[in-house]
């Protein structure tokens, strides 16, 4: 099996793998597979642990075949080697020890198993953060991370971590949720909903109103919506979020309405982050009809606000705002605004401001909100995005060759092919996988791992 994901990069997880740190050293590999089946639990474990040190993918399907091993010490040993090894054979072991009697051996099992399908390495260095924290409850760089849609994922996958949205531990139906909304487990939609509404930690109805966003099923919009008036900061403020991913127009009017309130209350009572992504859902369901709010909201003094109505006004593509939006962009200071009004100048018409997002890539404080943009060129703007591919700065071709890539528009080949003629970085490799999903999205073959 082959994966096609969205970027590769390096991930580092804490967890049974750090026990791989250790030196390893040389043994037989007939020998480790042999033992694998010794009647001594610590032969066994030890073989375990010397196929993920010395990361012998030979021996994979014989460690999946003993994953259901009766002693705890050597499973929590094959979870940990499966992880190590990092191969898609491992899939059936990490699939079967999600429901393991222990629980850290089922939380590694539901790390393991979302691990197989993460992004290995990417083009642009400042996004080389985004999944590093996937399973670190206290960051949010992981956010954005999904599988592109046509990724085919393992029918056994989804019902694992569905059944894991009921286990007894928080921080595994927390990283089953999460998972299920990176895999876009639709599938797992009905019971995402249910816990969503019942789940006694707000932790893990967070994750489930983010999966529900994520998967992208329209149908759950309706049940989402009433958690925008949810007493919980951060689960209004996601349901609203939610509702822009899911373009629901049934929702405008309300979002709206609370959008309007949020901005009536003074200072100290509005709640900015839930303002901002009101605005934001608002801004990707983009109706002409909300073209008057976001013309107003250019001129609020909260920045996440600005990036949202311009970000808007570019959906909407109302050019008769260019010069208006122009004479903004001379005295706005903050990049993420200057970024959101060059997409909506570019969206209006004007050409240039496209190499201005491009450039923004190579800014940590707007490389995620650049590539956001970028990913949202019609088929029509395809080769705008290619004219580009000559600039200067490697890291931008390499972003310039996999966002071509991931918009998948056959008419960027050409581009492609002459940059997998570049010497830079990983221009070629990045072109050449490029190319890849191009052709796997037509029928002409699958995209690569």
């Amino acid at each position: 099996m082959r994966l096609a994901l969205p970027a590769i990069l390096a991930v580092s997880l804490l967890g049974p793998v750090a026990a791989f740190a250790q030196q390893t050293r040389q043994v037989p590999v007939d020998a480790l597979i042999y033992d694998l089946r010794n009647p001594d639990p610590v032969r066994r474990r030890e073989a375990v642990v010397l196929i993920g040190q010395n990361k012998l993918q030979r021996a994979v399907p014989d460690v999946v075949a003993i994953a259901g091993d009766p002693d705890v010490s050597v499973r929590r040993a094959i979870v940990a080697t499966l992880q190590a090894l990092d191969d898609i054979r491992s899939l059936p072991g990490l699939v079967a020890l999600t429901s393991d009697p222990e629980k850290d051996i089922r939380e590694s099992a539901v790390t393991g198993v979302t691990r197989l399908y993460l992004p290995r390495e990417t083009g642009i260095g400042p996004s080389l953060t985004r999944v590093v924290n996937f399973f670190n409850p206290n960051s949010d760089e992981w956010a954005d991370v999904v599988v592109e849609s046509d990724l085919p994922v393992d029918p056994t996958v989804v019902p694992a971590l569905q059944a894991r949205l009921q286990d007894p531990t928080d921080s595994i139906r927390v990283k089953a949720a999460r998972s299920l909304g990176i895999l876009r487990g639709r599938a797992a939609v009905p019971m995402l909903i249910l816990v969503m509404k019942e789940d006694r930690s707000p932790s893990v109805r967070f994750e489930a109103i983010r999966a529900i966003g994520k998967i992208g099923d329209t149908t759950a919009a309706k049940d989402v919506l009433p958690f925008t008036l949810s007493t919980e900061s951060k689960l209004r403020t996601e349901a609203a979020l939610a509702l822009g991913r899911l373009h629901d127009r049934a929702a405008l009017p309300e979002l709206t309405r609370l959008f309007m309130k949020e901005a009536a209350l003074q200072k100290r009572q509005a709640d900015a982050g839930f303002r901002a992504a009101l605005l934001e859902a608002i801004a990707l369901i983009a109706d002409p009809s909300s073209k008057e709010l976001f013309t107003r909201q250019r001129a609020h003094d909260d920045a996440a606000v600005r990036v949202q109505a311009y970000a808007g006004l570019a959906r909407v593509g109302d050019a008769s705002l260019t010069t208006a939006v122009s004479q903004d962009r001379l005295s706005e200071k903050d990049v993420e605004v200057q970024t959101a009004q060059a997409f909506a100048l570019y969206r209006f018409g004007r050409k240039e401001y496209l190499e201005e997002l491009v450039k923004a890539l190579g800014s940590r404080k707007t490389s995620a909100r650049a590539r956001q943009y970028l990913l949202e060129l019609r088929q029509d703007e395809v080769a705008d995005l290619g004219a580009l591919s000559r600039l200067e700065d490697p890291g931008l071709r390499e972003s310039i060759a996999e966002i071509l890539g991931l918009i998948g528009d056959d008419r960027a080949r050409p581009v492609l092919q002459d940059l997998t003629k570049d010497t830079r970085g990983q221009v070629a490799a990045l072109a050449t996988q490029a190319i890849e999903r191009i052709a796997a999205r037509s029928g002409g073959g699958a995209a690569p791992r």
